[in-house]
């Protein structure tokens, strides 16, 4: 199964990722989060919205916090089936404008 089909599969299910994020001057190495929509945004490139829980990070700001990467440079993703299914993650909002070219969302 490729990335995206993952990503897809992981926001159908509920389930929380391990991921890496492959992109110039970002930390390498893995983090965990929760994927909430996959959606083309203005700029036409693919995005996923990630409500980030652990893991590496290019910033010192707090987890959790949201995070919004490229689909194309996230790698390495593991569904963690065995999980409980997660909570919506406090501030989605499933009909935000940005959505508006949603490819799956929860």
């Amino acid at each position: 199964m490729d990335t995206l089909e993952l990503l897809k599969k992981a926001i159908e299910l509920r389930k929380p990722i391990t991921y890496e994020y492959n992109a110039p001057d970002r930390a390498i190495g893995p983090r965990l989060g929760n994927p909430h929509a996959i959606f083309i945004s203005t700029s036409g490139n693919m995005n996923i919205d990630i409500y980030k829980l652990d893991g590496v990070r290019s910033t010192p700001d707090k987890l959790p916090a949201w995070r919004q990467y490229k689909v194309k440079n996230i790698e390495n993703v593991i569904i963690h089936v065995e999980e409980n299914i997660f909570e919506i993650a406090p501030g989605y909002n499933p009909v935000s404008k940005q959505y508006s070219r949603v490819i799956k969302k929860i």
